[in-house]
């Protein structure tokens, strides 16, 4: 699969940031870290974007804003459901990011 470099640098910033990085450990582990969400299931819906906020320990609008910008990586993807909207990993695309991360800096 050929990825544009726009794609390529949403990725590279998406990873350069702790709390970034920091949501998605969170998420890997959904059902571990936010179990008491009531409104939906954290593995199989996602996770509500107030939870994580509230797990950070950070304002709702800065969390939003890194959600944005995982989101427009590739590795998180967001539906909204009511007034909510919930997060969920990407596997496939972080899995893709992995290996051609791998192959980019591998020395031959």
């Amino acid at each position: 699969m050929i990825m544009d470099m726009s794609r390529r640098e949403d990725q590279i910033k998406a990873m350069s940031s702790e709390v970034r990085m920091e949501i998605l450990r969170l998420l890997r582990d959904a059902k571990q870290h936010f179990s008491h969400q009531e409104t939906a299931d954290p593995e199989a819906f996602g996770v509500c974007i107030n939870l994580i906020a509230e797990k950070l320990q950070l304002a709702q609008p800065t969390v939003s804003r890194h959600i944005d910008i995982l989101k427009r990586a590739g590795f998180i993807t967001v539906q909204r459901y009511q007034k909510w909207s919930y997060c969920r990993r990407d596997e496939a695309a972080l899995s893709e990011y992995r290996d051609w991360l791998s192959e980019t800096l591998s020395i031959a």
